[in-house]
């Protein structure tokens, strides 16, 4: 059926099914990304990077989805009732927390916090 809109660059559509956890992680990576869905599927075809420039979305969502495992954890409180999916969540949580904390740089707050705890008495 062809597209209504003549000027769309993209006239042909694609669909595949996944799991609920694959839709779950394809979500939570695009949101990460800051990209939609389909930008975050077709940019991983490609094979192409993402150059992620955190904002305040990124962080209050990763900050939800961080809320959430937490309260799993808290509800299931022994660590081998973790199933599969939660477990995997969490590894991408923490690789998404730590790939933000590589880019950030040190505020001009934390910066004179150090310079203050080096200083040293006469």
């Amino acid at each position: 059926m062809p597209c209504p809109n003549y000027r769309r660059k993209r006239t042909i559509s694609k669909a595949f099914r996944v799991s609920p956890e694959e839709n779950e992680r394809i979500e939570l990576l695009s949101k990460a990304a800051g990209v939609t869905q389909q930008e975050y599927i077709m940019t991983k075809l490609e094979n192409k990077e993402f150059t992620i420039v955190p904002d305040i979305r990124t962080y209050k969502m990763l900050r939800d989805e961080m809320r959430a495992v937490y309260q799993e954890l808290c509800r299931i409180r022994n660590g081998s009732d973790v199933d599969e999916c939660l477990e995997t969540k969490i590894e991408l949580l923490t690789e998404l927390f730590a790939g933000l904390n590589d880019t950030k740089t040190d505020s001009p707050l934390q910066q004179a916090d150090d310079l203050i705890s080096g200083m040293e008495r006469r």
